[in-house]
């Protein structure tokens, strides 16, 4: 199993989640008169004004005007308050430059600066999503900071081995540190599906009285809390909508497959359950007339996009969990969206790219409308999350066609351009090798493995080996054949949900032969029973996350639940997890 590297060690390889829960810390404190200079103390006041209102570049400009180039006990907190905005410019790069400038002073040896260091370490990587560094360094802090300043990062610590994916876990079980081993076995409770929520708690009940010292056993974190709170949260009714006939049967049996493999995998006495054919009604407000008939605690569905749209338009009385979401999301009372839609998985791919430092990107896809449909997705992304596309080409599926577009999308037919110019101009043949374009860090791809493996031979021929394709779980719908060369898969990198990957804890106990599109559909269904069951926590504590089936789970303020996948890749043929720092070398060097 590919384990990935210690990014805390080296501190500019690191990382998205931009949408991280929790303010920055407030690590800053004002400074009188009588030791700062007026002007300066002015400068930085206003700098942390600017930042209060996020007006991030303008911090930065002031700071370099008025605080960093001074002498003054105020240049360290100059420098991490710069470190903070460059991070919410997404600028990593930039953001560990100034702080590694502040690490570098003289005043960053007192201990109280330290602890104000690492804090802002540990904020700038949740900034980009680093989690297993998050909880390295929060786990320094736990042994840094006086007791009465440790209630903050606890709660911060949490969050961050909440978001960690299995296979973090298991490399941060290696490390022999009791503490964090406390840590890691109660997130392991709560990501225990055979456990209900009344067993949840019993099992962390006997965890507390056997290490009552440990900080968790303490204070417990919120989850605990509010489950305990909540008494019976597990639902005595669930009514599922779904078309169990037609075009989309076998996409709802499949998700039927998986509610009911999770349904079963609790020992524990279980709602009753009822099931609407939505193809039996008229229209989809008929169809929720039915299922409400049963006197449902929670309805999960519709799957049609169409029927999720006329049901945002309704009042709804029971909270309903729908298998699919809008273009735009309206956040009606009681509803709730939970898809496989691949926007999660972009914003992971992205977040990926830039633990290293990862920020210019090409698009490459095939003619298939759902392969345009994604690259334009991506490009929408990108723009929000300042990801420069340097090109964006489609192919035809042709010998001759993906030549074309390799050679576009890395310049390369500029550079023979510019050789057939020279030797117009000059009356000489000209000897030379076209090279790529050097701005390129890498390839987004929206097509299947089949058409990716014909691609990574002409990004190499064109001398752009060292440049990789990303791209969603659409890629890996079906295993690489038999007679695949193993050298021309390597290097192309996809999201993953959990339940598919080589290191699969088949979290509900799926065990399906289907095809990858069934169990991604089975592994939706598996998880709409555990939200069904706990949908309340997230609505009391918005920054719940549960590790599942298809990724670490989480809400946003509009009611969608989004997944964090795994990123995996093929090495000598075999399905392994990726790490940032084996396929960005090049962004690493740089800031090293």
């Amino acid at each position: 199993m590919e384990q990935p590297q210690n990014t805390v060690q080296n501190i500019s390889n690191t990382t998205s989640n931009s949408s991280q829960e929790s303010t920055p810390p407030s690590i800053y404190h004002p400074f009188s008169t009588s030791t700062v200079k007026e002007e300066i103390l002015e400068g930085y006041n206003l700098a942390q004004k600017l930042y209060d209102q996020g007006d991030y570049q303008q911090v930065i400009d002031r700071l370099e005007l008025n605080v960093l180039g001074t002498n003054s006990t105020l240049q360290l907190d100059g420098y991490l308050l710069a470190a903070l905005a460059a991070a919410k410019l997404d600028d990593m790069t930039q953001s560990f430059d100034y702080w590694k400038e502040a690490e570098l002073l003289s005043s960053a040896r007192h201990p109280d600066n330290q602890n104000k260091l690492q804090e802002s370490k540990a904020t700038i990587l949740e900034h980009f999503g680093d989690w297993l560094a998050v909880v390295k360094t929060r786990m320094e802090l736990t042994y840094n900071l006086p007791l009465n300043e440790g209630e903050r990062n606890q709660e911060q610590l949490w969050l961050a081995i909440q978001n960690l994916t299995q296979n973090e876990i298991d490399e941060l079980y290696q490390e022999k540190d009791l503490i964090l081993h406390g840590w890691l076995t109660i997130s392991g409770i709560l990501r225990d599906q055979t456990l209900s929520i009344d067993q949840q708690l019993n099992t962390f009940n006997q965890w507390q009285n056997d290490n009552p010292d440990h900080p968790a056993a303490i204070l417990p974190p919120k989850d605990f809390q509010i489950m305990s709170s909540l008494g019976d949260m597990a639902p005595k009714k669930i009514a599922i909508m779904l078309p169990m006939s037609g075009n989309l049967e076998r996409a709802s049996q499949a998700i039927l497959d998986g509610f009911f493999s999770s349904f079963y995998n609790q020992k524990k006495s279980r709602a009753q359950v009822f099931i609407i054919d939505v193809n039996n009604y008229e229209n989809i407000k008929d169809a929720l007339a039915a299922a409400n008939e049963k006197l449902p605690d929670i309805i999960i569905g519709p799957l049609q996009k169409n029927n999720v749209a006329q049901i945002s338009r309704l009042e709804l009385s029971t909270p309903v969990i729908a298998l699919n979401q809008l273009d735009l999301n309206l956040h009606a009372k009681n509803l709730y969206h939970f898809s496989l839609n691949p926007e999660d998985e972009i914003h992971e791919l992205i977040a990926f790219a830039k633990q290293e430092g990862a920020q210019n990107a090409a698009i490459l896809s095939t003619q298939d409308t759902w392969a345009q449909k994604q690259s334009d997705e991506f490009r929408e992304a990108a723009t929000k999350e300042n990801v420069n596309i340097t090109s964006n080409q489609t192919y035809a599926n042709t010998s001759q066609g993906r030549q074309d577009a390799i050679q576009k999308l890395l310049l390369v037919s500029e550079s023979y351009a510019r050789k057939r110019l020279i030797e117009q101009w000059s009356g000489i043949q000209v000897e030379s090798i076209a090279r790529s374009r050097e701005d390129l860090d890498y390839v987004y791809y929206a097509g299947k493995l089949t058409d990716a493996k014909q691609i990574r031979p002409l990004l190499d021929f064109y001398f752009a080996d060292e440049i990789p394709i990303l791209a969603t779980s659409t890629l890996n719908d079906s295993a690489p054949e038999k007679s695949t060369n193993p050298n021309d898969i390597e290097r192309i990198l996809f999201t993953e949900l959990p339940v598919l990957t080589s290191n699969n804890r088949t979290l509900s106990g799926l065990q399906s032969q289907e095809s990858n599109i069934l169990r991604r559909l089975q592994a939706l269904g598996a998880d709409s029973y555990l939200l069904a069951n706990k949908y309340q926590l997230f609505t009391l504590l918005p920054s719940t996350k549960i590790a599942a089936n298809t990724g670490i789970i989480t809400i946003d303020k509009d009611g969608i639940f989004h997944k964090r996948p795994e990123i995996m890749t093929y090495r000598k043929g075999n399905l392994v997890y990726a790490n940032s720092a084996q396929f960005f070398q090049q962004e690493k060097t740089t800031q090293e």
